[in-house]
């Protein structure tokens, strides 16, 4: 499958629950329990995987802001993803804990590729 159906089958299952094999399912199951669970970082999540992909995206990146952009869509994506799965600490809500779990995404993701540099 190619990444860019993935983007349409994931609003076809938000917007009507619509499941065309076992991984809808199980997401479409998740969105049920955690109905805050926002599609946003789904879809930036795959456009991070396309700027991965040879020919269509980059290895190299001008500016730090152009790095960060990767790194919110392969990485911070994950945590606005488990977000409403996890939780809050008693006196937080999602919205104060949305920063924290974003730059801890981008954190890793900047420590993965500093890990490699010397491989790459």
């Amino acid at each position: 499958r190619d990444l860019g159906s993935w983007e349409m089958r994931l609003e076809n299952l938000w917007k009507h629950g619509e499941v065309q094999d076992v991984f809808d399912l199980c997401l479409l199951d998740v969105l049920v329990k955690y109905p805050t669970l926002p599609i946003t970082p789904f879809v930036d999540m795959i456009r991070g995987m396309l700027m991965d992909v040879p020919q269509l995206g980059q290895d190299r990146y001008e500016s730090f802001d152009e790095l960060h952009l990767y790194c919110y869509r392969v990485a911070g994506t994950v945590g606005l993803m488990s977000l409403p799965v996890f939780g809050c600490a008693p006196g937080y809500d999602e919205v104060v804990a949305k920063e924290p779990a974003l730059s801890l995404g981008v954190a890793f993701q900047l420590t993965n590729i500093l890990r490699d540099v010397g491989e790459d």
